[in-house]
């Protein structure tokens, strides 16, 4: 294990060794997909989701994200009807970023929608307004491509179910390979 953080760690100074130019611009767009772990904070639940974003950089501070997450399936230590059977959330925000070399730290805040189904209490889809936190990193190596690693705490409730309205709050992971373009010259 040590061995693994210590090679991890030589792979990213190496990295930013080689990699100086500076591609977070106004004008930078930034796009990704990848599989989503997460955690429900209310219930012993892991899920999975297929999870993309779309960003577009205003300036070197801030951007305007969209963020999707699918839900792939779910695994709870037993199964109950706290358990989802079905999600999509969509977010739309603004992000703040304190970026140095090719190195991009963020924080956002988006607002959104879920659409929610625990099939074991009801088959009907809740719609339910919803909101997300985020913060990650990015690091850029190229000018068309860059890794990043995101967290994100999603809040939403269930309404309109049998039973009343059911807690769907969650912490998200995401990292991968992310593609940017810029839009603008230098």
């Amino acid at each position: 294990m040590v061995r693994v953080v210590f090679s991890a760690i030589i792979l990213l100074f190496g990295l930013q060794v080689l990699a100086q130019d500076s591609y977070i611009q106004p004008g930078l767009i930034k796009a990704s997909a990848t599989i989503a772990p997460s955690k429900m904070l209310n219930r012993s639940v892991d899920n999975i989701y297929l999870s993309g974003f779309l960003e577009y950089h205003l300036d070197k501070r801030l951007s305007l994200r969209g963020d999707t997450y699918w839900f792939v399936d779910g695994n709870a230590l037993k199964a109950t009807d706290e358990t989802l059977s079905n999600a999509s959330r969509t977010y739309f925000g603004l992000f703040y970023h304190l970026n140095k070399n090719n190195w991009d730290n963020y924080l956002g805040f988006q607002s959104g929608i879920s659409l929610l189904r625990f099939a074991a209490i009801s088959p009907k889809v809740s719609v339910t307004p919803s909101f997300a936190l985020t913060a990650g990193t990015s690091f850029f190596v190229w000018k068309y491509f860059h890794f990043f690693a995101n967290l994100t705490y999603v809040n939403s409730s269930a309404r309109g179910i049998q039973g009343g309205s059911r807690k769907a709050d969650e912490l998200i992971l995401s990292a991968g390979l992310g593609f940017q373009i810029n839009s603008k010259k230098k």
